[in-house]
């Protein structure tokens, strides 16, 4: 985790290991580090070699909740949440330790009491997020090795979900943010759908599945860049709905749904290619989407 060149002074030490400073803007900053706060006080300028990270808040009232937050968390535990953001930064190519360690180490600290007081909590959305995001979903993967060898503690394999929202959210912009959250809902929503088709649940799991998520994940990206799929031949359209008529339906159902959630038009082009992908899906999950 890089550490910032500029000159800190102290304006509260939280312990040995977190201290509310001032950077060279005069901004309240957070710093963590081991013994970064040993023998400081108010006014005194931050000994550079100690700073490991520095958490930069919005506002001075959010760096003293952020600073009350690391300071009540253990520091094996600060330690190796510093250590998953570095994981991210690395992987990502991005350098977002002061907005992530906060967050990843409060949520850590929480995750491990849980774990040493042997309570489970269902992780909604584990299988849209790890489809739609499969490198935040492999860095989650890769945080809980990070912890199981640092702190000794195994996390529930669903704990990589938690920590791949984080890596998310700190990716994209607001819009962006936004954009996840409609894009997880009406993937949710498709094969909610799908399901009702069916009359039983699809298998998440599977290869069909995973291919499917990929078109739907291309799909996303072209309405929410407002670009259409190249038109698909009249023969595809009158193909489809004399041989496939139950999967048009069903793409039909689906491009309304989208047209209402996304607040775009999909042409008939777009209709009949979703057609085409929910056919091979429930053909290879046993069904005969084409009575």
């Amino acid at each position: 985790m890089s550490v910032r060149a500029d000159r800190f002074v102290v304006q509260r030490v939280h312990n040995n290991n977190v201290v509310l400073a001032l950077d060279g803007s005069d901004r309240s900053v957070v710093i963590t580090g081991p013994g970064v706060g040993f023998g400081m006080s108010r006014g005194t300028v931050l000994d550079p070699g100690r700073i490991e990270t520095v958490y930069v808040p919005e506002n001075a009232a959010r760096a003293q909740i952020a600073a009350d937050t690391l300071a009540a968390i253990p520091v094996p535990v600060l330690e190796t949440a510093a250590a998953i953001v570095d994981a991210f930064d690395h992987s990502a190519g991005l350098t977002h330790s002061d907005v992530l360690l906060v967050p990843v180490a409060d949520h850590l600290h929480q995750a491990v009491r849980r774990a040493e007081q042997g309570i489970e909590i269902e992780m909604p959305l584990v299988w849209e997020v790890r489809n739609l995001y499969p490198r935040e979903t492999r860095i989650g993967q890769e945080a809980l090795e990070i912890i199981a060898e640092r702190l000794g503690t195994r996390l529930p394999s669903q704990e990589a979900t938690a920590f791949a929202l984080h890596f998310v959210s700190v990716s994209f912009s607001q819009k962006v943010i936004d954009r996840t959250v409609l894009m997880t809902q009406s993937l949710t929503e498709i094969f909610s759908r799908i399901d009702a088709y069916r009359g039983e649940p699809l298998d998440r799991q599977g290869a069909a599945a995973a291919r499917f998520v990929t078109h739907l994940r291309y799909l996303f990206t072209r309405l929410a860049e407002g670009r259409e799929v190249a038109d698909a031949p009249a023969l595809l359209h009158d193909a489809l709905e004399t041989g496939l008529p139950d999967a048009m339906r069903i793409a039909r159902d689906i491009s309304a749904l989208l047209e209402e959630s996304w607040g775009h038009t999909l042409s008939s082009s777009e209709s009949a290619y979703i057609a085409l992908h929910v056919h091979r899906l429930l053909a290879e999950a046993g069904d005969s989407p084409s009575s």
